[in-house]
């Protein structure tokens, strides 16, 4: 008997289902969760064009590559995204305004390209998100200010464009994320240095603007990260080397900057990920390491961690924490490498794996991790 997967996600943030599973624990197990929980990693490849799998073992960090992979997909495959149980990934593909939709093999971590896919998109999709109650795919158009809309069979993982898709938005965006727990979304919007939220209806899937928005924000905002509570919104500010952190209203979804906002990093940050216990946040930075914070509770504000930043490989696109929380899968753009490192879990510091870098497709884009048993 499977139960319902777990999904950590960089920038996505989709971890959680109806009842929103937002920390992700467990123990035991070469999987993780269970004595018979399997934890599978997927790297999306834009130059060779296709998606590596990967088994991650929870005792060593070790990733191997699942038989039939790397799984081909249309032209450009850049963000990707997880249904919370797992049994579906998303795909966005830049260059065919297109996005592929897979079914996950919950045994192997093979994927079966799920029937019509794939499915028409706005112009030059970047990002996808689920939403969190796992109803609704929304995938960020880069090529004009839209979101395009899909509700998500469940049975079959079919996409089914909501009425009114694409919808328009105010502002060139990157990247787009949910809150767990409340009905509002969050773009990053590198065309005015600012960050959108808006609500979102649960029965049909319609988007409008909270009050307030947008929210101002740093030069060129890229990638968004939040912690699992859903109290603390964090932007990637890929021209001014920095992340910009904001408190979140719960009942408007309004922000606004927590003490001393914006926090340096080195040089140009891209993804980011919060770990599953919400205490510390992890930023890949384009030049070649990780910067690493202690996040303040009941503030938000951003403190280094011992260390910080973390040597890893060049030009780093993105980081995800596997669902137990245990390692941190980083991917490198230049080299075609996966960077594994274990997280102390007392401090959340970082050392890389035995055998970590491992290897990747071309141009590695994007990572996710997926939990099921």
């Amino acid at each position: 008997m499977k139960r319902a997967g777990i999904v950590c996600i960089l920038s996505l943030a989709v971890l959680g289902s109806a009842g929103l599973i937002l920390s992700c624990g467990g123990g035991g197990g070469d999987g993780g969760g269970g004595p018979d929980a399997k934890i599978f990693a997927f790297v999306t490849n834009y130059g060779s064009e296709n998606i590596s799998a990967y088994l991650l073992s929870s005792q060593s960090g070790v990733l191997t590559e699942v038989s039939g992979s790397p799984y081909a997909t249309s032209s450009g495959p850049d963000g990707l995204a997880s249904t919370p149980d797992g049994r579906f990934i998303f795909v966005a593909n830049n260059n065919d305004n297109n996005v592929s939709a897979f079914s996950v093999d919950q045994d192997t971590g093979q994927l079966s390209e799920v029937p019509g896919s794939p499915f028409p998109t706005g112009p030059f999709p970047v990002r996808p998100a689920v939403e969190p109650a796992g109803k609704y795919l929304y995938v960020a158009n880069l090529g004009t200010p839209s979101l395009s809309g899909y509700a998500i069979s469940a049975a079959t993982g079919v996409l089914t464009a909501l009425p009114g898709s694409p919808f328009a938005v105010s502002y060139d965006h990157y990247d787009l994320l949910f809150h767990p727990d409340r009905p509002f979304v969050f773009l990053a919007n590198y065309g005015n240095d600012t960050i959108s939220a808006y609500a979102i209806s649960v029965s049909t899937g319609a988007l409008a603007a909270v009050p307030g928005s947008p929210f101002a924000g740093s030069n060129y905002p890229w990638r968004l990260a939040m912690d699992p509570a859903g109290r603390y919104l964090y932007a990637s500010n890929l021209n001014s080397g920095n992340l910009s952190g904001y408190a979140i209203s719960s009942s408007t979804g309004a922000l606004s900057p927590v003490p001393g906002s914006p926090f340096t990093v080195t040089s140009n940050p891209r993804g980011m990920a919060v770990h599953p216990n919400g205490a510390w946040l992890y930023a890949a930075v384009w030049s070649n390491n990780v910067s690493a914070f202690a996040i303040d509770d009941p503030t938000g504000t951003l403190t280094a961690l011992p260390g910080s930043p973390f040597a890893s490989s060049q030009w780093i696109y993105d980081v995800a924490t596997d669902p137990e929380g245990r390692y941190l899968g980083v991917v490198s753009n230049q080299d075609d490498v996966i960077n594994v490192f274990q997280i102390n879990q007392s401090a959340g510091t970082l050392s890389q794996v035995p055998q970590s870098p491992f290897a990747a497709g071309t141009d590695p884009q994007a990572i996710i991790f997926v939990e099921v048993q």
